[in-house]
This record gives C-alpha cells, structure tokens and sequence, in this order.
C-alpha cells in the first residue's frame, strides 16, 4: 500500500506586492468614502460588542452589591461569653423585695389546685460566691395525688424562679384517696443591692 503525502500549500513569492496592487486598485474602485463607511461600520459593531460586555458586567457588579447589601443588612450576632450568661441569669431572678408577692403567687396556685396549706417552713440560705439568695419552703400537705400534681406543675408555672427540690408522698391506708406529701421548693432571688 502506498502512503499519501499532505498536499503541500504555497504561495507566490511576490504575495506582499500583489495585495498592496489590490488594496489600490480597490480604492481607486470604490473610492475613499466606501472604505471610510466600512470603517465606521466596524467600529460601531465593535462597540456595541463592547457595550454589552459592559452591561453583562454591570449587571454581575449589581448582583454582587445587593448580595452584599443584604448581607450588611442583617445584625451581627453578639458572641454570648459566659459572664453574658450569668449576668442574664442575675437578670432573670427576682429582687429580694418580691419574696412576698412570689409566695403569694404560691399560695393561690395552691387553692386553686385545691391544696391547702396549714403550714410551711421558709429558711434562707446564702452562697458566699453568689450573689442570689436560696429560699427553702418546705410545704407538707395533705390532697389527692392529682391535686399535689397541679399544684406542683402549677406553682412552677407561676413562679419561674421557683425549683423543685423534693417530694416525698406518704399514705396511711391504700384505700385513702388522700395522700400526705412533703414539697420543698427553692425560690432563687437577687440579694439586696444587686441591680439588674
């Protein structure tokens, strides 16, 4: 089999000469004013290639801007540290001053619940390090079980900075519907002088 070779291109030797000879006799065809029109008429279509260039960039460059218009739109969100925590706890607790108003709070989600309480036992008690107050109310009572329930749920409810420590339930009979019940609360307070 025989291989075939590429065919080779060649040009004249005298290619130069002949197209400045075309480039003349061109002009002399047509005249100065043809050539100058179609100059014109490149410019103007690499203009209007240029400008829609330009407003696809444009166009980029306002997306971009309302990105980050948005973005500096938005608040910053503050780091919360720890010492923003405890200040928010403090924040959160009562004044030392409101212990009347907490425990009446107490004292109608009780007789609301249908719990009455005949007795109860308060003691404070102070953390050297804290500046809050743990107040200790220790309340038998004597109910049905879902009425100590409610008034547990209830009294929580009522008085946020109220916790439960301990229950402790107690029956005489198993036939009684009534149980007795031991609840300790912890009210948390603000000390006297410690500001919000």
């Amino acid at each position: 089999m025989a291989s075939m070779s590429a065919p080779k291109l060649t040009l004249p030797p005298n290619l130069s000469a002949r197209l400045a000879w075309q480039t003349r006799r061109a002009l002399r065809r047509t005249g100065l004013p043809v050539i100058a029109g179609a100059a014109c008429l490149a410019l103007a279509a690499l203009a209007t290639w240029h400008g829609a260039q330009l407003d696809q960039r444009q166009a980029a460059l306002s997306r971009q801007l309302a990105v980050a218009a948005r973005a500096a739109a938005v608040p910053a969100i503050p780091v919360a540290t720890e010492a923003d925590g405890v200040a928010a706890f403090y924040a959160y607790l009562p004044a030392h001053d409101t212990i009347p108003d907490q425990l009446s709070a107490l004292a109608k989600v009780a007789q609301d619940s249908g719990v009455t309480l005949a007795k109860a036992e308060y003691k404070a008690e102070q953390d050297s390090q804290a500046a809050f107050l743990r107040y200790q109310i220790t309340l038998p009572v004597r109910a049905d079980y879902a009425s100590v329930q409610n008034f547990i749920v209830g009294a929580l409810q009522a008085v946020p900075a109220l916790t439960l420590d301990s229950v402790a339930f107690k029956r005489e009979q198993i036939e009684s519907g009534d149980v007795e019940a031991r609840i300790q609360f912890v009210l948390l307070v603000r000390l006297r002088g410690v500001r919000r």
